[in-house]
């Protein structure tokens, strides 16, 4: 399945050459399946899983922690990695969220530190991550003959009417809050957001093989259609993944190779630990099952070798040099506590008792006391 995935960076947002590039059909509108797992907790009921959506959405017997409503999870329009953060002054974050900030009132202009800055924050490789429905929406190019960048302040020029793209950004918040709060809870620890967003990735995305029109793609951004219409190739999937993990509170950046295959996936940060997630190749929807297999989840750099993903010269999206060995980021992922094994196969997670039940790949049911782990 390696070969299938081609990766290649033009502008960040835009993939072609090496890629069997789509732009997405319509919009889905399919319900969420937000979780086709099995939870225990401590207090279940017929009718507080309903409340939560899960069990009508899945037809599973699935139970909430409801015994405090906890808070809605809130958009977050300010974007944030640790991991890449040795790269990036915080005068850059401060004119980017500057920026996203303009671009969500509809404003034309924002503060900026320097015209470097103001170059990274329009640029599509970093804004496909970090506000991904207004990427291929805004341009520094100038179509007035004003200057993009002067005297501590920046233009955004619109390719498309105000009105819409504030309504687009708005209707995409909205969008992923709702993925969210479908699918995991304030209180669930980073463990249990990775594995409960990755079973979300797994049960609601497609691959998309064939070669589509890929114009679409081109013109809206690769994150953006990926995620409203749940179909899309390893730098697709790697992106949203990821996308959703940093609205959730957990730091995570997508990652690729140009070695032995080409083909991206996720490094996150867990309990101040790295690890590998691929969110391409446990797809349920390739596997023709409903079983959500672990194989791919939570890898260290060895576990991802060997599944054939060279992690020795990586590319990162969201680093200036693009190519991790040019840059001052390390990414670590040498902790296999979290690691179940080739071919295991989700059974339930306890969340209570911090237990996740898995079956391996003689199908004998085991378990992970991922709460002694934290």
């Amino acid at each position: 399945m390696a070969g299938r995935d081609r990766y290649i960076k033009v502008a960040g947002a835009l993939l072609t050459g090496a890629l069997a590039i789509a732009g997405c059909g319509k919009i889905s509108d399919a319900p969420i399946t937000s979780m086709n797992m099995n939870v225990m907790t401590s207090e279940t009921s017929a009718s507080q899983a309903e409340t939560a959506g899960t069990a009508e959405a899945t037809g599973t017997t699935e139970a909430t922690k409801a015994t405090v409503k906890q808070e809605p999870f809130v958009y977050d329009p300010h974007p944030y990695s640790s991991i890449v953060a040795t790269e990036i002054s915080q005068d850059y974050w401060d004119s980017l969220y500057n920026m996203i900030d303009a671009v969500r009132a509809g404003k034309d202009t924002f503060e900026c530190s320097s015209e470097d800055a103001y170059k990274w924050c329009m640029d599509s490789s970093y804004t496909s991550n970090y506000i991904p429905a207004v990427c291929l929406k805004i341009t520094d190019n100038s179509d007035d003959g004003s200057k993009p960048y002067a005297d501590g302040i920046g233009h955004i020029y619109y390719k498309m009417p105000v009105e819409e793209l504030t309504a687009r950004e708005a209707d995409f918040e909205k969008k992923i809050e709702e993925v969210l709060n479908a699918t995991i809870e304030k209180d669930d620890t980073e463990f249990e957001k990775c594995l409960k967003l990755y079973n979300y990735m797994e049960s609601n995305y497609e691959y998309r093989y064939e070669h589509e029109d890929e114009s679409k793609l081109n013109q809206e951004g690769y994150i953006y259609t990926t995620f409203m219409s749940r179909r899309g190739q390893c730098i697709d999937l790697a992106g949203v993944y990821a996308f959703l993990l940093r609205q959730a509170g957990v730091d995570a950046i997508p990652v690729g190779c140009h070695d032995s295959v080409d083909h991206e996936w996720t490094y996150v940060i867990v309990n101040g630990r790295g690890y590998y997630i691929d969110p391409t190749w446990a797809l349920k929807s390739d596997h023709a099952t409903d079983d959500l297999y672990l194989t791919y989840f939570m890898m260290t750099a060895d576990i991802c070798r060997d599944t054939g993903c060279p992690v020795d010269d990586l590319v990162v999206q969201l680093v200036p040099e693009y190519w991790l060995s040019k840059s001052k980021v390390k990414l670590v992922a040498d902790d296999d506590r979290y690691y179940t094994g080739a071919e295991t196969i989700f059974e339930s997670l306890d969340e209570e008792k911090k237990i996740l039940y898995y079956l391996d790949a003689g199908g004998v049911k085991r378990e992970l006391k991922y709460g002694e782990l934290e």
